[in-house]
């Protein structure tokens, strides 16, 4: 199955670590600083040209990690997930 992230972009649900929302995770110094992190090695891709609500940390192919920045909210993404594993 996969977790459609908005934008026609979708992610493999076993390769989903976690959804996370930002307004709520960046207030933690360690979050921000994964964030810049993974910005500066080039591991963020923003699906597409809106205010991001939330983000996905997801396995990448080639066992970096892969962080997408969605303007979808993190429930919005939850209830997805959870449907699709019913499927």
């Amino acid at each position: 199955m996969y977790l459609h992230l908005g934008q026609n972009v979708m992610v493999a649900d076993h390769a989903v670590i976690g959804i996370f929302d930002l307004d709520n995770t960046t207030w933690s110094f360690r979050t921000r600083r994964f964030l810049e992190r993974a910005e500066r090695e080039g591991w963020v891709t923003a699906v597409g040209d809106d205010l991001p609500r939330s983000f996905v940390l997801a396995d990448g192919r080639d066992g970096r990690p892969v962080v997408w920045l969605t303007p979808l909210s993190s429930q919005a993404l939850s209830v997805r997930a959870e449907k699709n594993s019913f499927e």
